[in-house]
């Protein structure tokens, strides 16, 4: 059962990954998911050159630490 009162793991400027590719991500926006009971991030990849950033909305869970 998830917990609707919890705040949010990451907030808007904080990083994390990717938890599928381990990809750096920055958190634009959090938002309450309308089909999932969770988080949804809005997030920007940030891609290494010659790859180009990109935007993505990802649930919490896909989303880990950021391993420094």
């Amino acid at each position: 059962m998830v917990d609707r009162n919890r705040p949010a793991r990451y907030e808007v400027g904080e990083r994390a990954a990717l938890k599928a590719t381990g990809q750096p991500v920055e958190i634009l926006d959090v938002r309450r998911g309308e089909f999932v009971p969770d988080f949804v991030y809005k997030v920007r990849v940030l891609a290494e050159k010659p790859a180009r950033p990109y935007n993505l909305s990802v649930p919490e869970h896909d989303l880990a630490d950021l391993a420094v």
